[in-house]
C-alpha cells in the first residue's frame, strides 16, 4: 500500500514543489461563485467556461471510483528588468520559458508511473491528470488541499512561494489520507487592496472575482476580437499576459523565491521581451511558430500577437 506522505515525497522526486491531498466532495461555496460569476458573464468569449458546468464543480463525474484529489504545484517566478528596451513588449513571467502544460505533464506521467509502481502491479490505481485546460475549480481545490489560501486577486497564494505557481492535480481512485486546510487563515488579505487599486483596468470587481473582459491577460492571450478602445492604453507594454496583480501583492513581494525549474527561465522559450515591430513585420504562420513554438505564446496566434504588438507601440513601450 501506499500513503499520503509517500505520495508527497514521490511527487517531489518527479520534480513539484508543493503536494496536497484532499477528497472530491463538491465545494459548496466555489460551485455558488462558480455560477454566479457565469451568470454575470465576466468569463467573456471564453464560452467553453460554460459548457458542463455540473462537471466543473464536481471531481465525482471526472472518473468513475475517484475516492482521492493529489494537487500539485509548481513555482514559476522570475524577476523582471527594470527597463523595457525600445519598441519591445514585455512578456508574463508564467510564459517567458517553455509551455508549463507540457513540462507538468512530462512530470505528472512520471509521477502516475512512480504511484503504481509503489501500489503494486496486482492493483494499479486508476489515475487521471489535469492542468488548467480540465475541467476542475483547481484553486478551490488547492485551497482545500492546504497549499494556499485563494486572496482577492483570484489567485492561489502559498505562505513559502506566493501566487507564482502552476497548479495541477491527479484524480485517483487510491483513498488517501487528506490534508487539512484548518490551518490556512481564509481572511488572510485582510484589508489589503492593493491588488485591485492597482489594476488598471478595474478588472477586480470583488473580493476573488474577476471580470475576464476587463484583464489584461485575458485581452492579450484569450480575446479573438479587438480590444476596446478604452482599455488599449491601461494594456502599458505588456505584449503577453500580466502580472500587475500578483506584483503589487505583498504576500509576493515577501515571498517570491525564483523558479528552480530550467524549463521556466527566459533563456528555455521567448524570454523577458519581445521584439513588437519583429512580430508585426511577421507575414506567416512559420514565422510566428519559428518564435513561439513550445511555448505558450502560440495560444494568441498570429493576429493576436501582431495585435498587442501594435498596441504596445501605439503606448509608447510605458507602463505595465
Amino acid at each position: 500500500m501506499i500513503d499520503s506522505e509517500h505520495v508527497k515525497q514521490l511527487a517531489r522526486d518527479a520534480g513539484f514543489d508543493l503536494c496536497g491531498i484532499t477528497t472530491p466532495e463538491i465545494i459548496p461555496d466555489a460551485r455558488a461563485a462558480y455560477e454566479r460569476w457565469l451568470a454575470n458573464s465576466y468569463h467573456g468569449e471564453l464560452d467553453y467556461m460554460a459548457r458542463d458546468t455540473g462537471r466543473r464543480t464536481d471531481p465525482s463525474k471526472l472518473m468513475p471510483g475517484i475516492r482521492s484529489i493529489i494537487m500539485l504545484a509548481m513555482n514559476y517566478y522570475q524577476p523582471d528588468s527594470e527597463t523595457i528596451p525600445d519598441g519591445h513588449g514585455r512578456v508574463s513571467k508564467y510564459a517567458r520559458g517553455r509551455d508549463y502544460h507540457k513540462v507538468i505533464e512530462k512530470k505528472t506521467k512520471r509521477l502516475i508511473a512512480s504511484i503504481r509502481e509503489a501500489v503494486g502491479a496486482d492493483d494499479p490505481p486508476e489515475c487521471r491528470w489535469f492542468v488548467d485546460f480540465g475541467p476542475m475549480l483547481e484553486r478551490a481545490y488547492a485551497q482545500k488541499a492546504g497549499l494556499g489560501y485563494v486572496g482577492k486577486n483570484s489567485m492561489l497564494i502559498n505562505r513559502k512561494y506566493g501566487s507564482w505557481l502552476f497548479l495541477s492535480e491527479i484524480v485517483t481512485s487510491l483513498e488517501l489520507a487528506p490534508d487539512s486546510s484548518s490551518a490556512i487563515d481564509h481572511g488572510k488579505c485582510g484589508k489589503c487592496r492593493a491588488c485591485i487599486v492597482q489594476c488598471p483596468t478595474e478588472a477586480i470587481v470583488a473580493d476573488g472575482v474577476v471580470d475576464a473582459r476587463k484583464c489584461i491577460s485575458y485581452l492579450t492571450i484569450e480575446q479573438p476580437s479587438e480590444v476596446p478602445a478604452e482599455l488599449e492604453a491601461k494594456i502599458g507594454s505588456m505584449i503577453f499576459g500580466c502580472d500587475i496583480c500578483q506584483v503589487s501583492c505583498p504576500h509576493n513581494n515577501r515571498r517570491s523565491h525564483v523558479s528552480r525549474h530550467p524549463e521556466f527561465a527566459p533563456e528555455a522559450g521567448v524570454g523577458e521581451f519581445v521584439d513588437a515591430r519583429k512580430v508585426l513585420a511577421m507575414e506567416s504562420r512559420e514565422e510566428f511558430l519559428e518564435l513561439t513554438s513550445g511555448t505558450p505564446l502560440t495560444r494568441a496566434k498570429l493576429a493576436g500577437l501582431q495585435r498587442n504588438a501594435s498596441i504596445v507601440l501605439k503606448n509608447g513601450g510605458e507602463g505595465g
